[in-house]
């Protein structure tokens, strides 16, 4: 797939073969970034046909020239829809108020292998749902796009060392909620 000739088509003229191929080039791979952090399929597949229709609404604005790729620029989209549904559920089930102050030492590799429980991984989708976006994309990029520190910063405008600061702040508030978690 040529993505830089499929998005002039669809720029100039609305291509809507195009558009189709785009989509189906990049579809698989943002539902999975959506599936592994929702747990009904149902709603997966909502939000990445938002995701997709939200791509094609804007993306006359896209421009590679101003340094992002097409696939860290979706990906940025999938970020904020994602972290959009949270905040939307949070807002109706949370009803705490969560501090990011306190650093400690972490072991990540514990922590990856309890993240692989789906159980596990549910209850924490659920309680990052509830914490400010910027951290939640920071975490969600990283954590389910595979997306460095270096690659977050890029795409969000912020200093590597902020994106790690708020990383593993993160991560030291997860092991401290779930540190009871089987």
């Amino acid at each position: 797939m040529d993505e830089l000739r499929l998005i002039k088509k669809i720029q100039r003229n609305g291509d809507r073969a195009a558009a189709d191929e785009l989509v189906q080039g990049y579809y698989d791979e943002i539902y999975g970034f959506v599936r592994k952090q929702v747990s009904n399929a149902d709603i997966a597949i909502e939000l990445t046909q938002e995701i997709f229709i939200s791509m094609l609404r804007t993306i006359g604005f896209y421009d590679r020239k101003r340094g992002a790729g097409f696939r860290t620029w979706l990906y940025r989209i999938a970020a904020n829809k994602v972290v959009d549904w949270f905040r939307s559920r949070a807002y109706r089930t949370m009803t705490r108020t969560i501090s990011l102050d306190e650093v400690e030492p972490i072991d990540e590799a514990d922590f990856i292998r309890q993240f692989e429980d789906r159980d596990f991984t549910e209850k924490i989708c659920a309680f990052v749902g509830g914490l400010p976006p910027d951290t939640q994309k920071i975490f969600r990029l990283h954590i389910f796009g595979g997306y460095t520190f270096s690659e977050i910063a890029g795409i969000e405008g912020l200093p590597e060392g902020s994106v790690k600061s708020k990383y593993y702040r993160l991560i030291n508030l997860i092991r401290k909620e779930f540190a009871d978690y089987g």
